[in-house]
């Protein structure tokens, strides 16, 4: 070993030591779901204050932006954040240090090459502030696309408390930037996400310091080019799901009327919290799961705990929502919470069954099974476009809810009969592997710190 190893912070060589026991396990849990609110709660916070300090076109501007974001940010996790991992989790502590920083600089690089594209399409909306917005956000890409990375490297690496900081700075510096820009009377589309995207660059600068260890460009893609047995499957299921639920919005918006789509998102900011829960516990389980890698009748067993848990969230939740009163629902969502009022009922179903399905999933995704899940997965695609416009067909907003939500229960057995499937193969046979997974020893090269 070279001396590079000895540049390795404590907190990272003591990773694997914290990492077991009980307390350990629900410490990392506390500290993610608390990350997860944080994050959630300045978008919310940032949102608000958009709307009510920009114009109509103006806040529309803001929020092409923010969905362009959000967007990307599904894409880099898919491509980037889900390999390092369901595979590094379980790494030395060298190792995983030398695969993170590889894979902060495949961000990096996914940052500039989609902040290209973005400020180019502003140039065609020159003139508007949607233009204006476009420009800024592709020069901001690099920093926000890099500041969600470095949190999913914490949480990974078993060191959430590392990103709810991380987090917790972003949201004070751009709520406080943001506050003044309005105090100052200097709002627009542009200066809020100057605010916010400028704050994610200064605080991605902390992560490299809470990391002690800077994106490395130069094996960003061969790190990348590694991981293509499960990135091929991650990349499709996310361009699959995401394309046809967007797609079939798009549908039921034509076929139907905008406010049908009005209506399914209103439903689904009214059962948000659920959202926000299932990615603070997916954040959670998947490098936790595959740094235990438990298998066979104890993988089965966790995967019921997660979706237990969810499951009881979502009934809970759902069953407040649904008896909501109705002058708190108009207070919260006005003149949009009778049409969401109507769907609601029929949106919950899918959530549930999304939450039974929840711990198949994630286990099978944590163990590197990317092609089966894929495959499953990829069923709710077609499951979108059948069930959901034969639903809008039938019954306008709340048969085309009740049409998505049914595309998701066909999906739910299916995923846990793989799952139960593959783990009584691993108990009979103890060294099996997916297809297509690559042990961790034999990944060598200049990904390697010695």
């Amino acid at each position: 070993m070279t001396g590079n190893l000895q540049r390795v912070p404590p907190s990272a060589r003591s990773r694997a030591d914290r990492g077991k026991g009980l307390r350990g396990v629900l410490g990392r849990a506390g500290w993610n779901l608390a990350d997860q609110a944080v994050s959630s709660a300045t978008n919310l916070l940032l949102s608000v204050l958009a709307a009510r300090a920009l114009s109509v076109d103006g806040f529309g501007a803001f929020s092409v932006a923010f969905t362009i974001y959000s967007f990307l940010i599904a894409g880099g996790r898919a491509m980037i954040s889900r390999p390092l991992a369901v595979r590094y989790a379980a790494a030395a502590p060298e190792r995983y240090r030398a695969a993170a920083q590889s894979a902060t600089g495949a961000t990096v690089l996914l940052g500039v090459a989609s902040g290209l594209v973005v400020a180019g399409a502003g140039l065609f909306f020159l003139g508007g502030p949607l233009g204006t917005s476009l420009l800024w956000m592709g020069a901001l890409m690099p920093g926000l696309l890099l500041q969600d990375m470095w949190r999913m490297v914490f949480i990974t690496e078993g060191r959430p408390r590392a990103a709810f900081v991380n987090d917790s700075v972003w949201g004070v510096v751009q709520v406080g930037l943001v506050a003044a820009f309005i105090a100052l009377d200097r709002q627009s589309a542009a200066t809020l996400l100057l605010a916010w995207g400028g704050a994610a660059f200064l605080v991605a600068l902390l992560g490299i310091r809470q990391f002690r260890g800077r994106p490395k460009l130069r094996t960003s893609l061969r790190w990348v080019a590694e991981q293509r047995d499960l990135l091929k499957y991650y990349l499709a299921s996310f361009i699959a799901i995401m394309g046809a639920s967007q797609i079939t919005l798009l549908l039921i918006a034509g076929l139907g009327s905008p406010a049908d789509v009005g209506a399914l998102r209103a439903a689904q900011v009214v059962l948000g919290p659920l959202n926000l829960m299932t990615y603070a516990l997916q954040a959670f389980a998947i490098p936790e799961i595959a740094r235990r890698r438990p298998r066979g009748r104890r993988g089965l067993q966790v995967a019921t705990a997660l979706s237990g848990v969810l499951l009881l969230a979502s009934i809970v939740w759902g069953a407040a929502a649904v008896a909501l009163p109705e002058r708190v629902g108009a207070f919260l969502l006005g003149d949009t919470w009778t049409s969401a009022e109507d769907v609601l009922p029929a949106t919950l179903v899918g959530v549930v069954a999304s939450a039974v399905a929840f711990g198949a999933n994630t286990l099978l995704v944590a163990l590197g099974y990317a092609k089966e899940t894929f495959r499953i997965n990829a069923m709710l695609a077609p499951g979108f476009f059948l069930f959901g416009l034969t639903g809008l067909e039938l019954g306008g907003a709340a048969g085309a809810a009740l049409g998505l939500s049914l595309a998701q229960v066909v999906v739910t057995p299916a995923l846990w009969w793989r799952a139960v499937v593959l783990m009584r193969r691993e108990t009979r046979d103890p060294g099996a592997r997916p297809v297509g997974e690559q042990s961790q020893e034999g990944r060598t090269g200049a990904l390697d710190p010695a």
